[in-house]
């Protein structure tokens, strides 16, 4: 079971693009620990109390193979949220305002635009 539940749960942070790049140098505890700063501290869960006591001291650990299970679920699931709130997330660009261009009067010697006193507010 942990050769399938433990790949699930980290493919599932991945899509959320929450591992760092150097996930594959990372033990299991490192990569719960760089999740959990990036805001999701499932896999840290899993990866303490059920990956490491299941894979080295083959003993149940603080989560049972049903709780790792639901966990797991529970991070697949939280990709379609993502994908489902996604568009909703995305900005969209402000309204144009259409800018009326004020007329302005330039100087006869120089060309440069003679300021109006009222509409700039002085």
């Amino acid at each position: 079971m942990t050769e399938s539940l433990w790949p699930r749960a980290v493919s599932a942070v991945g899509k959320r693009g929450l591992l760092p790049e150097k996930a594959s140098s990372l033990t299991p505890r490192e990569l719960g620990n760089e999740v959990a700063m990036r805001g999701d501290d499932r896999l840290l869960q899993l990866a303490l109390g059920w990956y490491y006591p299941a894979s080295y001291g083959r003993t149940r650990g603080s989560l049972s193979d049903e709780e790792a299970t639901r966990l797991v679920v529970a991070l697949e699931a939280a990709i379609a949220f993502a994908e489902a709130a996604a568009p909703e997330q995305i900005a969209q660009p402000p309204a144009e305002i259409p800018r009326t261009r004020q007329k302005t009067k330039s100087c006869e010697l120089c060309g440069l635009p003679i300021m109006d006193p009222v509409a700039a507010g002085f």
